[in-house]
Order: structure tokens, then C-alpha cells, then sequence
């Protein structure tokens, strides 16, 4: 083998120096890099040692990690915050509910309020003019077609059940209160409370509304969606106005006048055209609203 001629064979002219061998330079991998400059204790220095505390300055306290560990709520911190949160939500929540319980009996009744007028538009178109079965005011009625106007205005209800008589008794209708129960309710705290004076006042002025004629003596019917529906009047008066209640969400609570239990009567608008109105024969229970104002509700 023969060598380059600048070349000096090991071992014949004296030993070998850095600068006869160009040793390659060994090469860090970056992961070693960094475990040397993060680590120490890979490096023979233990990281908490006084060397590495004085000489590595990328060394951190232990206690800032300690500090920061320990940086959290304390227990009492912690219950204090959950009883703000439960006196808030306490304020809060049954007046959330109440409201939204509200609105969805809104929304049922302007439902209802739709379905008669539409109904009334209809029955209108079968008789072709406005029938007289209605209230012209306060004093004046026109009740020459009321037998017929009734017969049309329940066949374009869907009506799914009827009782004849005990509606409560055959599950038509829950317990509701009548007008004398009402306000039998109301006086009942009064100093001079007569319990027969409001009862003969009830029936006397809305005979037909007190509870025993409800629960015992009317027809009712119960339409598809659930709405319960009777008339003011027996069926004997075939030819009375028809006077009526609604309980807009059926057999579901809270069946109180005001409510979702509401009184109305057939009248006509300007343009001589039928519309449901407010009856009078009703009082609101706990609160509620008589239909009168439900209605103001729906057009402001």
C-alpha cells in the first residue's frame, strides 16, 4: 500500500500529534443539549445543590412551584361562594319559572283565541251572512239562529269526548272552582263574612259558572288537543247566547279562572263580523287575569 507523499507513516519519525490527525469534533444531539441545560443532575449536579443554585442560571426556586401549587381557594372561600350562588339562584329561579309558565299560558291562549275566531269565520261562510246569535252590547242580544249557529260552531271543533252531565265525576274536566267558590275564597277573611250572601250573589248574577253546575250539570267537550270547553247555559237553553268557558291547556294544571280556565261570550266587531269577546261570569283566581285583559294582551 502506498501512502500520499506528504503523508508521515505512524511510528517511524516520533509520535502523533493533534496536528498530524484531524480528530472529527463528536456531535451533541439537541435533546442532549437541553436535558444538560434543564437537567443538571444528568450532569453529575444535583438540582437543588448549592453548585447548581449558584452557577446555573436557569435554575428557579423550588418554592415559586410551591407557591404556585398552593395558590387555590380555601374551603371556606369555596362554601362561601357556593351559598352566594344558592341565595341568587333561590331569588332568581322561581321567578324564572313563574314567568316561563306564564308565557306558555299566553301562547295557549292566543291558540285558542285563533282557533274560535277561525271557527267563527267559517260558520260564517255556511250560513253565507252573519248569523244573529251574538251580544250587541251590555242590554241587547240576537239570538233568532243561536240553536244552528251552536250546531256549526261544535261540528268544526274537533271534539274527541263529551259528557253530558258529571263531567268531573266521568274525568272530562279536574275540580274546578265556580264562581261562588271563588269568591266565597275571597271574603272568607272578612269580618262580616256571610257565606250565603256570596253564594246567592253568585247564583243570582252567573247561576251558571258556580261549581255545582260545573262539576255536575253541564256538557262538556273535550276537543283533540286537549282544550275542554262548556257551555253557560244547559242544553235545555238551546237557543241562549252561547256564553262559554275554555280551559286552554285541558286537564293540566293549575285549572283556575284567570289562568288557564277563561269565560267567553260571541259578539260582533264594526264591520258586523262575529269575534270572540269577554264574558263577564267569571272571576280570576290567585292572580290570574280575566279574559278581558288576556285579549288587551294579544293586540299591544
Amino acid at each position: 500500500m502506498s501512502l500520499h507523499p506528504s503523508a508521515k507513516p505512524l511510528g517511524v519519525s516520533g509520535s502523533c500529534s493533534r496536528d498530524d490527525v484531524t480528530q472529527p469534533r463528536p456531535r451533541i444531539s439537541k435533546f442532549a443539549k437541553l436535558t444538560k441545560k434543564f437537567n443538571p443532575r444528568r450532569g453529575g449536579v444535583h438540582p437543588v445543590s448549592e453548585a447548581h443554585r449558584n452557577h446555573n442560571p436557569h435554575y428557579t426556586h423550588l418554592t415559586h412551584f410551591t407557591h404556585a401549587k398552593r395558590a387555590a381557594f380555601t374551603l371556606a372561600e369555596v362554601l362561601i361562594t357556593l351559598g352566594i350562588i344558592g341565595v341568587v339562584a333561590a331569588m332568581t329561579i322561581p321567578t324564572l319559572i313563574a314567568n316561563y309558565k306564564q308565557k306558555t299560558l299566553d301562547n295557549q291562549f292566543k291558540k285558542t283565541y285563533s282557533m274560535i275566531s277561525q271557527v267563527l269565520l267559517r260558520v260564517k261562510g255556511d250560513f253565507g251572512y252573519t248569523p244573529q246569535c251574538y251580544n250587541i252590547n251590555a242590554a241587547g242580544y240576537k239570538r233568532a239562529e243561536c240553536k244552528e249557529f251552536k250546531e256549526k260552531f261544535l261540528e268544526k271543533l274537533k271534539v274527541s269526548r263529551i259528557c253530558e252531565t258529571k263531567g268531573f265525576e266521568n274525568g272530562c274536566i279536574p275540580e274546578y272552582n265556580g264562581v261562588d267558590t271563588v269568591l266565597k275564597n275571597e271574603h272568607k277573611d272578612d269580618e262580616n263574612y256571610d257565606e250565603d250572601y256570596w253564594q246567592d250573589y253568585a247564583s243570582r248574577n252567573c247561576g251558571g259558572f258556580t261549581q255545582s253546575q260545573i262539576l255536575n250539570n253541564r256538557k262538556v267537550y273535550v276537543l283533540a288537543d286537549g282544550t275542554i270547553l262548556f257551555f253557560y247555559n244547559s242544553e235545555q237553553d238551546a237557543d241562549s247566547i252561547p256564553v262559554f268557558a275554555m280551559d286552554i291547556n285541558g286537564i293540566t294544571g293549575p285549572n283556575k279562572w284567570g289562568h288557564d280556565l277563561f269565560g267567553f261570550m260571541i259578539s260582533i266587531d264594526g264591520n258586523n263580523n262575529l269575534q270572540v269577546a269577554a264574558s263577564g261570569c267569571m272571576r280570576a283566581e290567585d292572580g290570574g287575569l280575566y279574559t278581558a285583559d288576556m285579549i288587551d294582551k294579544l293586540f299591544h
